[in-house]
């Protein structure tokens, strides 16, 4: 994702007063009014992906979707869900609105834990907006978000700007596949209110992180933010003794532009209504009762340049009843349970782990340099001393650029293992039929559910 312009900076810092207020009323808003404001929003995004969009187009007329008969969220069922597998057939020409080209938007890749490359594109207006709900979340978080606060983030890729112009909300990555001392001695020089990271890179982290260095980080930080891995509530909690200051769970993907769901400090996992929808249906793709768990079914509201209606996200959740408030008193429906994908850790023979999260980070830096040479891929440790780098290639491979991954891989796991690069038709299956980015062949697949999260104060 490139980097945003001084011009574009300068309009998100005017324009993001506006698009605060608004997300922030939304917040201390009744149920009424975020059901109206969700139902407008669906049946504007709907309207608009039918007519200018030729992938929603061809589908919903080939499952004769009469448009007239869509009045409402409570509609949604009668539209086809979309699979990831419609997105890679149909980019760009066919997932992208009427007057959006590759050369005016912005660009992401997404497939990180699914095994299924998929390019994602955002409108200007949707990437300010995006910004925004995240400092939304943050203030959520934190209860409040001043501009001289700062984030640390441990990631994959940089966000695309540092800061404001005005230097306000400054921003410090730091590198997911950076060695941990150099990571801690970042860490300790940004004194952030906020850290924001993996919870395997967390636990890696806290391995370099000793009583002195904790103290450092307890005098500034105000919250803890984990994303993008399962972690339990018992871990998080234990986190929030460890550093003084609440340690909540965000849930999201680049498909649905960024965060559907996060914690608040009272523990209610808030979905943003405001901004998607969520469904959760059974084996047969039907929508499910209350507190069950099932497939996650998601629907973006505010990208206008690559609508995302219905789409189908890979992992598992219950919802609580709509009627269940939380403690915290905002009116957004709460996640009850998250089920994501699990993945294997790496172990050597000498007993050092690799982590899920730094493993698939080391897979996803070679899918983010070499997007055009494959269209998937995983990671597989056979046994102690090798690891296997299974692709599916384009035509775009060459011998050079599988040599470069193999080197590259090796290097990333401290040449620990024989590194081979394989060329398959179809990634692996686990023994229970599922198909994971990790996989260990040694170690056990690392296991855990999200935490429910209840109206009486706290994740159970």
């Amino acid at each position: 994702m490139r980097n945003f312009s001084t011009d574009e900076l300068l309009e998100l810092q005017r324009t993001g007063r506006k698009l605060w207020a608004g997300l922030k009323a939304n917040m201390r808003a009744d149920r009424r009014t975020i059901e109206d404001i969700q139902n407008r929003a669906f049946l504007a995004t709907v309207r608009h992906a039918y007519q200018n969009v030729a992938m929603y187009r061809r589908k919903y007329d080939e499952h004769g979707v009469d448009l007239s008969q869509i009045q409402s969220v409570d509609d949604i069922a009668r539209l086809p869900i979309i699979e990831k597998a419609d997105l890679v057939a149909n980019f760009p020409d066919g997932c992208l609105a009427n007057g959006f080209t590759l050369g005016n938007v912005q660009t992401a890749v997404s497939g990180g834990s699914s095994g299924v490359v998929v390019k994602v594109a955002y409108s200007h207006e949707t990437m300010l907006k995006r910004v925004i709900t995240a400092y939304r979340i943050y203030s959520m978080m934190m209860g409040g978000y001043p501009p001289d606060y700062r984030q640390v983030y441990v990631y994959t890729g940089k966000y695309p700007f540092e800061c404001l112009p005005d230097g306000s909300f400054p921003l410090f990555h730091i590198w997911t596949l950076d060695n941990l001392e150099d990571s801690r001695r970042k860490l300790l020089a940004a004194k952030p209110h906020m850290l924001t990271l993996y919870p395997s890179k967390l636990k890696e982290l806290l391995t370099v992180l000793g009583p002195d260095a904790i103290a450092v980080l307890r005098e500034h930080l105000k919250c803890v933010n984990v994303k993008s891995e399962m972690s339990l509530q018992k871990e998080r909690d234990d986190w929030s003794r460890l550093f003084g200051v609440p340690v909540l769970d965000e849930y999201g993907s680049e498909e649905l532009a960024g965060t559907v769901a996060a914690q608040c400090p009272r523990g209610g996992y808030h979905i943003w209504e405001d901004i998607n929808v969520v469904e959760v249906v059974d084996e047969a793709d039907r929508p499910i009762e209350d507190d069950r768990i099932g497939e996650v079914v998601a629907t973006n509201l505010y990208n206008d340049a690559m609508p995302m209606i219905r789409y189908r996200q890979g992992d598992l959740m219950s919802l609580h009843p709509k009627q269940l408030a939380c403690a915290c008193g905002m009116p957004f429906r709460m996640l009850k349970e998250l089920d994501g994908r699990n993945n294997s850790r790496f172990v050597t023979r000498a007993g050092k782990t690799f982590s899920p999260g730094y493993l698939l980070d080391v897979g996803y830096t070679q899918l983010i340099d070499f997007q055009d040479a494959m269209s998937t891929w995983q990671l597989i440790q056979v046994d102690l001393d090798t690891v296997h780098f299974s692709c599916k290639p384009t035509a775009q491979m060459t011998p050079q650029i599988r040599d470069e991954i193999r080197a590259r891989v090796h290097r990333l796991l401290d040449g620990q293992f024989t590194v081979g690069v394989e060329y398959v038709n179809e990634l692996r299956l686990t023994p229970r039929g599922k198909r994971n980015q990790i996989i260990s062949h040694v170690s056990a697949p690392e296991t855990g559910r999200g935490a429910a999260a209840t109206a009486s104060g706290g994740p159970s």
